[in-house]
């Protein structure tokens, strides 16, 4: 059906993904050098590389795309991939909560599970907004997923919007000041960098979301 998005589209975005994160592994790594240990490239691409592995185990006769996302999330969530593993693997499993038994998605769908998957990285790792980090990429996409379903976009202009918000909050953490995490050690010195986080959240954002139109 036109406007909707199949469970085929969920699951033939995730091994892009993958390929994505993998490709930027080292722009990842080198972002986080200013501010971190210069491994977070290898510190994402650990956290979702049981990922392809869940998703071609999957049962072929399930088009359940809730029953998807969570089995995408406990995968990343026993990868080993650090303090990326837990919350992108929590954010996944709520947003699978959020359409459990849907074939296909619909925008308004949509824009819930991405409410429910920021919610799910604001609650596993107590993140507020401003505090540079990935939910300062993750948040402003669900908000205009919102935001374009309230103004009757289609999904198109949805999903466009939505990159474009990604891109933007990652932007964003340029001029902030970390307060969380190995880089708010740092204090003033942390500002005019991008959070590797952020980075890598737009690199998957973007991806998937691009996947699915």
């Amino acid at each position: 059906m036109a406007g909707t998005i199949s469970f085929e589209k969920i699951k033939e975005s995730f091994p892009q993904v993958m390929e994505n994160l993998e490709k930027n592994r080292q722009y990842l790594n080198d972002l986080d050098a200013p501010i971190g240990d210069s491994d977070h490239g290898e510190s994402v691409c650990n956290a979702f590389r049981k990922v392809k592995e869940a998703v071609e185990a999957f049962p072929a006769d399930s088009r359940d795309i809730g029953a998807l996302l969570q089995a995408v999330g406990k995968s990343i969530i026993f990868s080993g991939g650090a303090a990326m593993g837990p919350l992108y693997g929590t954010a996944f499993q709520d947003a699978g909560k959020a359409v459990a038994g849907k074939s296909e998605l619909t925008p308004t769908d949509l824009a819930v599970m991405w409410d429910a998957f920021a919610g799910g990285v604001k609650r596993r790792g107590k993140v507020e907004l401003g505090e540079k980090t990935m939910y300062d990429t993750i948040y402003p996409v669900a908000e205009a997923l919102k935001n374009a379903l309230e103004q009757g976009r289609g999904l198109r202009k949805m999903v466009e919007g939505a990159i474009r918000a990604a891109h933007g909050g990652m932007e964003s953490t340029r001029e902030m000041l970390s307060t969380r995490g190995r880089s708010s050690r740092l204090g003033d010195r942390s500002i005019g960098h991008i959070d590797p986080g952020s980075a890598s959240s737009c690199i998957i954002i973007e991806t998937f979301l691009t996947n699915l139109v």
